[in-house]
């Protein structure tokens, strides 16, 4: 009796850990929460949303399924594949994220604005301002849509068709990181090309006066120029980073669910 007791012990004790890693690195990988809260507040968060999860998940579990791990190296690799998961449900949102905040650098770099960069918590590296503006925003609108909830809900998904510990990775995966991949960076060319539009015309307006006022300092009007019309096209064309990222994040998880 102590034997059995003892052994269902052992078996919940690395179902949750299981659990708590695949959870974890859906948090580290969630925009608004990777990055914009305490690595404690994140510890506490992913320990009680597995604690909540563990009966549920276990319920569903039989005796066939529980992760069987007889030594410690078949529980690194599982933890190690758990760990892929999550970070996978998370990575997909935020290089759709990554691909919309493209738009601000192309913008700025054909602007001329790359002075006005800035350090970018996310990534670590320097990112204008309009990048790092467009980035919040759609971060804003992830979380007013519920993107979150999305999250948590195609993570229960996996675990109902991947149970813990017994996880297999295979091409699907890496295809889907890859098509997010061009999706953001389209998502993000879409969204720029009103304003490097208008950019075209004013440098094409700007050679025309050059050509037929050549005593004027077209360098400083050039610049003006094309910073006011940076600008004005930029304020009327930024709402659309909402309804491209709204649309685009709807097909991820369509994308997320065909997966498992």
């Amino acid at each position: 009796m102590i034997a059995e007791a003892t052994e269902m012990l052992l078996s919940h004790l690395v179902l949750f850990v299981l659990v708590l890693t695949r959870l974890s690195t859906l948090l580290m990988a969630m925009p608004a929460v990777g990055v914009g809260v305490p690595k404690r507040v994140r510890a506490l968060l992913a320990i009680t949303l597995s604690v909540l999860l563990l009966p549920t998940i276990s319920n569903d579990l039989t005796s066939s399924t529980l992760p069987q791990i007889d030594n410690l190296i078949e529980l690194l690799v599982a933890v190690a594949r758990e760990a892929l998961v999550g970070m996978l449900i998370g990575t997909v949102v935020q290089l759709l994220i990554t691909g919309m905040q493209l738009a601000g650098e192309l913008i700025s770099s054909t602007g001329g604005m790359q002075l006005g960069d800035a350090l970018d918590p996310t990534t670590r590296a320097n990112m204008p301002a309009l990048a790092r503006m467009i980035g919040m925003l759609v971060t804003t609108v992830f979380i007013g849509l519920g993107g979150h909830r999305y999250m948590l809900a195609a993570l229960m998904d996996s675990f109902q068709t991947m149970a813990p510990g017994n996880v297999i990775l295979h091409q699907g995966m890496m295809d889907l990181v890859l098509h997010e991949l061009s999706v953001g960076m389209s998502a993000g060319i879409r969204l720029a090309a009103p304003v490097l539009t208008a950019l075209l015309l004013t440098n094409l307006v700007t050679g025309f006066i050059s050509r037929t006022l050549p005593g004027l300092n077209v360098l400083a009007i050039g610049l003006n120029i094309n910073a006011m019309a940076m600008l004005a096209v930029t304020a009327m064309a930024i709402g659309g980073a909402s309804w491209i990222f709204s649309a685009e994040l709807d097909v991820v998880f369509e994308r997320i669910a065909r997966l498992w």
